[in-house]
């Protein structure tokens, strides 16, 4: 069975979690059981500083995959307008870019018909996250 690359690092992500979960709580019920209340606290805390090592190695990784595969997303300033198109043959025309993540771009919801400053402002009160991994394509318009 084939799968896609999002799905399998989204498992490989859930079950690294849960592993180190389970670690935490086997390390905490037989070596911290002397140290009474302390135990649970040690363990809370070693699970939350493990579980954000992981988040950041995760978002690392996805920041690297999405330059490599779409290098403009390093040029990108806020207030350009870019177009992009999407895998199902969509295009999202003249939008403007407001910000990204590792994993999703933020664009202005309603396409810009002019590039006076008070469309500009006008295209980034209303925006919307689309998810990189449905992106295609990023063009800038000139």
């Amino acid at each position: 069975m084939i799968f896609r690359k999002g799905v399998k690092m989204n498992f490989l992500y859930w079950f690294l979690k849960i592993t180190f979960l389970l670690v935490v709580l086997y390390v905490g019920d037989t070596y911290l059981k002397n140290l009474g209340w302390w135990s649970v606290i040690i363990s809370i805390i070693t699970f939350i500083l493990g579980t954000r090592l992981i988040d950041k190695k995760f978002d690392h990784y996805n920041k690297q995959y999405f330059l490599n595969r779409l290098p403009i997303l390093a040029d990108l300033e806020v207030g350009q307008i870019i177009t992009l198109e999407l895998f199902d043959g969509k295009e999202l025309v003249n939008r403007v870019y407001t910000g990204s993540r590792s994993t999703e771009i933020l664009i202005g919801a309603e396409p810009v018909l002019a590039n006076g400053s008070e469309k500009l402002l006008q295209g980034m009160k209303k925006t919307r996250w689309v998810k990189l991994n449905k992106v295609k394509e990023i063009r800038i318009v000139t």
